[in-house]
């Protein structure tokens, strides 16, 4: 296998990493973390902190690790250090990416009519909310092509110092033309008209990709995400990730994913993550948090699962399922009634094949002995289907009337049987999670 050098060329240095070229691949990079942390886009107050680096490459090789196994692409290929990492080279997209399940931070500056009052949770939308914002540098806009715009935003000052506004707040991101607000004034405030400029998406969007693109994968991220976090306990706020686009042409999430990324919160409404910095905590708290975060994200993973589709007979039909990352479609034809001892033995292989368990799903025709009997032995879900309720509608009773100890569920729409299936192993499974949850929230975009 061919041996990765790290060049002594620095592509890009910014405030929090430096970007080293691969001498014998030009397609790869190695992005090295350094100990610094930031707030406010004010270099005087940036600050050190010990094994900040450690911990953001951790995290972010922990996090795209589990994308990965989602099927979402990164552009994250291996850790190559302790603090650096081996990534796709991009050609990165001039766009700050968020995503928030809580009314928080910059957002509640724009739209105040979502505070809550002292001592409430923030409010949570049902859909992660998404939202663009143009990446500028002093004002400056540089487009796809690496061309400098100019000045777009000089003119705007922040209250507190003669700076011009960065990263601008586009308001319509479905437009064809992109109209640029001041990131944290009201939409209605009189001094908001002081940012009056607008932009062409196609002078920033790469060819052949869409806003609708950057906001499914998006979606994608912050549901996996959202899904791992739970498995502790731990509510996720919100996130900004960056795009780019590899040398074959793929839209990929790139840059970090790290503590500085987003906000987490405890079971209890402690802060996690960055926001600690920005609200001037103890620094040697703010590490702890830090370290907390990058040793709890070791253990984000997909699980492995079964989908079982248990049926009595060959004539039933299995319902389709779609593919899950961690979960294995198992199809078994056995009738409870003519074969119970076997029907014992296959539910034993399962169980112990399958230590992180599953969901069984029973499709029975006349007279459900199948579903009972396995729902007696095992602390699997199982669910049952009546495959014949249409043409023999009293069959459906050897499903619902169960004796006692025997929790099986019946559900007489196969595809709401495996939606249920699936709500099931989302539970432990993020990959599971992000599948329901994107249609779950689609009812509200």
């Amino acid at each position: 296998m061919l041996e990765l050098v790290k060049s002594k060329e620095r592509i890009i240095e910014g405030k929090t990493k430096t970007i080293w070229g691969v001498k014998n691949r030009p397609d790869l990079v190695i992005p090295e973390n350094k100990n610094d942390i930031t707030k406010n886009d004010d270099a005087t107050e940036t600050q050190m902190m010990k094994f900040k680096a450690q911990y953001a490459t951790s995290t972010t090789c922990a996090v795209f690790e589990l994308l990965k196994q989602a099927g979402i692409p990164v552009a994250y290929e291996k850790q190559y250090s302790e603090t650096e990492f081996l990534a796709k080279r991009c050609d990165m997209i001039m766009l700050e990416v968020i995503g928030r399940r809580y009314a928080v931070g910059s957002f509640l500056k724009r739209s105040p009519n979502f505070e809550r009052p002292k001592g409430e949770p923030p409010y949570r939308f049902h859909s992660w909310r998404f939202e663009l914002f143009l990446k500028t540098t002093n004002g400056k806009v540089i487009d796809k092509n690496g061309n400098d715009f100019g000045n777009i935003c000089m003119d705007v000052l922040q209250k507190d110092r003669k700076k011009p506004v960065d990263d601008p707040f586009i308001s319509c991101p479905y437009d064809k033309i992109w109209c640029l607000h001041h990131p944290k004034i009201p939409m209605w405030d009189k001094e908001n008209s002081y940012l009056n400029q607008s932009i062409n998406p196609l002078s920033i969007l790469p060819d052949g990709i869409s806003v609708e693109d950057i906001e499914k994968i998006l979606r994608q991220v912050v549901l996996v995400l959202e899904g791992a976090f739970a498995q502790f306990g731990i509510r996720f706020i919100d996130i900004k990730i960056e795009f780019g686009i590899t040398s074959k042409g793929e839209l990929v999430v790139a840059d970090v994913i790290d503590n500085d990324s987003w906000r987490a919160k405890d079971s209890d409404w402690n802060e996690l993550s960055k926001q600690l910095f920005r609200d001037n905590a103890d620094m040697k708290l703010i590490s702890d948090k830090y370290s907390l975060m990058a040793r709890l994200v070791q253990n984000f993973r997909i699980p492995r699962q079964a989908f079982v589709l248990w049926r009595g007979s060959s004539s039933d039909d299995f319902p389709e399922v779609p593919d899950v990352a961690g979960v294995e479609k198992v199809e078994i034809t056995l009738s409870g009634h003519k074969s119970p001892r076997k029907c014992m033995n296959e539910l034993e292989r399962i169980l112990a094949e399958y230590p992180e368990g599953g969901v069984i799903l029973a499709v029975v025709g006349m007279s459900n002995g199948l579903g009972p009997t396995i729902a007696a032995r095992t602390s699997w879900p199982v669910i049952t289907i009546p495959a014949t309720v249409k043409t023999k509608p009293h069959d459906v009773w050897s499903s619902l009337e169960a004796p006692s100890n025997v929790p099986l569920l019946t559900v007489l729409n196969p595809k709401n049987a495996v939606l249920s299936a699936l709500n099931i192993l989302a539970q432990k499974n993020p990959a599971a999670y992000m599948i329901r949850q994107l249609e779950i929230e689609k009812l509200d975009y």
